[in-house]
């Protein structure tokens, strides 16, 4: 009896050495991923930039609207003003009432500017594309398709003159519905419990971690593409009704254009957005192909054209917003005016 008894301490001693050296290997590894990755956001030039900017963003009051998401308040920090029913302002290139044409511009950070400063961001950078152009700024940070529409029926009732819509959305539906905003905290396996688990026949009741891999399946990518093409089609339709035309443009991101530029501190962040939204793209792009009111810009800044992203949300460097403006402003000025609409 005094031989099974120590034998069993003995086994228990052995689980608890190889439980802790397990913990402490682990949390070895674990701290020096962290050191590894706060070595690259180090390295990565555009940290202190997005820092500030967000500290920006965060030091204005914001109110929530049912249908649309949060929309900033009246104010103004460095940097980044915003006006009356969450307009983003910019010092206009022409007056408003000298200007032949208005341009209402929705989206989400990418259009809003989040990480630009207010003459820095793209509809600031349209007007400078399009002299005699006003572009007023209605987009909003996390802002998808649906709150666009939303916010197109409420300038349209707040009477605004509007000439053409603009609208730079879509991808960001892509990764909201994909994938997670960030991986999760790993944690030390905790062998002890888990066999503990394992004898009581609890580990069978812990719910499997949420799986985000149902995108790079055919169903999977099939189903996202079907919801984000009947967005597509509220906003655009909504437009319609009020004989407004309405231009649609899915923009390039970092890992469909290939910054290549090594700001992105995190490599296998990088390649599984890649992995995933590349294919969706993809498909993405047959859908589209010569239906009205969408233009498809996903590869417009080609490869090999470092510095146009700040990160992998696809915000915009300064650069960036210069860039995408001229292939913006040749598709609103391509487009032709809406038919009379009968009396």
């Amino acid at each position: 009896m005094k031989k099974l008894a120590s034998l069993i301490f003995g086994l228990f001693l052995l689980i608890a050495l190889v439980d802790g050296v397990l913990d402490i290997g682990l949390g070895l590894a674990y701290g020096l991923r962290n050191r590894m990755a706060e070595a690259a956001r180090n390295a990565d030039p555009y940290a202190e930039m997005r820092e500030e900017a967000l500290a920006r963003l965060d030091a204005l009051p914001q109110r929530y609207v049912p249908g649309t998401g949060s929309i900033y308040q009246p104010g103004a920090v460095p940097g980044l003003t915003i006006g009356e029913d969450g307009e983003r302002l910019h010092t206009h290139v022409t007056a408003p009432d000298e200007a032949t044409r208005h341009v209402l511009l929705l989206g989400a950070s990418q259009a809003f500017g989040s990480l630009n400063q207010d003459d820095a961001s793209l509809a600031a950078a349209l007007e400078r594309a399009m002299p005699g152009t006003v572009v007023r700024n209605f987009a909003s940070p996390g802002q998808r398709l649906p709150g666009n529409t939303m916010v197109l029926e409420q300038r349209i009732a707040a009477g605004d003159r509007i000439d053409q819509v603009l609208i730079v959305n879509g991808t960001l539906d892509l990764i909201m519905y994909c994938l997670p905003q960030a991986y999760p905290a790993p944690r030390p396996r905790p062998v002890l419990a888990e066999i503990a688990a394992r004898l009581t026949g609890g580990a069978s009741d812990r719910p499997a971690a949420a799986s985000h891999d149902g995108c790079t399946t055919p169903e999977g990518r099939a189903a996202v593409l079907n919801r984000l093409m009947a967005d597509m089609n509220e906003v655009l339709s909504a437009a319609r009704r009020h004989n407004l035309p309405a231009i649609l443009a899915i923009v390039p991101m970092p890992y469909v254009a290939d910054a290549g530029d090594g700001t992105f501190a995190d490599l296998a962040q990088f390649q599984r957005y890649r992995r995933v939204i590349d294919p969706l793209n993809t498909a993405l792009r047959a859908r589209i192909a010569d239906m009205d009111g969408i233009v498809d810009l996903t590869q417009g800044f080609g490869t090999g054209r470092p510095g146009m992203f700040i990160d992998l949300h696809g915000h915009f460097t300064d650069a960036g917003n210069q860039a995408l403006a001229p292939l913006l402003t040749g598709a609103l000025n391509r487009q032709k005016p809406p038919a009379p609409r009968p009396d």
